[in-house]
């Protein structure tokens, strides 16, 4: 698929936070969006490095959002105003045609190996300092 989910364990995050005010929602989302922006950050940089020509449409097509509950948090390609949609051609070039002609890309792969592998290990640690610099200094 162009876009995929992610589900993620952030009790340790929610751990280091339970001190705060902030709730438990709140924590979600953030830890969520986080994750999120650095798999759209590799999907672009994939997308930059793969193609030999020019895809400014792809590259502003991909977004996340983040469920109001934190639980969840999609990643997707969004057509921009005026186009009908942009899934055939990310579809196309991240994982290639059938009859060969677009050789597969696998910039959604590299998005979805960046939430797996745990990459995005120091940018929690940078929001959770962060936050607890709010309520301890």
């Amino acid at each position: 698929m162009a876009f995929f989910s992610i589900k993620a364990d952030i009790s340790e995050a929610q751990a280091a936070l339970s001190g705060t005010s902030k709730s438990l929602a709140s924590i979600s989302r953030q830890t969520l969006g986080v994750i999120a922006r650095g798999a759209v950050a590799t999907v672009k940089k994939e997308i930059r490095s793969t193609t030999q020509k020019r895809t400014g449409e792809l590259l502003r097509a991909y977004r996340y959002k983040v469920k109001k509950d934190g639980s969840e948090v999609n990643v997707f390609p969004k057509a921009l105003k005026g186009e009908k949609s942009i899934f055939p051609k990310a579809m196309a070039l991240s994982y290639g045609t059938n009859d060969g002609r677009i050789k597969p890309r696998g910039f959604v792969q590299k998005g979805n190996d960046y939430v797996e592998k745990g990459n995005y290990e120091p940018e929690i640690q940078k929001l959770i300092d962060k936050e607890l610099a709010k309520y301890w200094n």
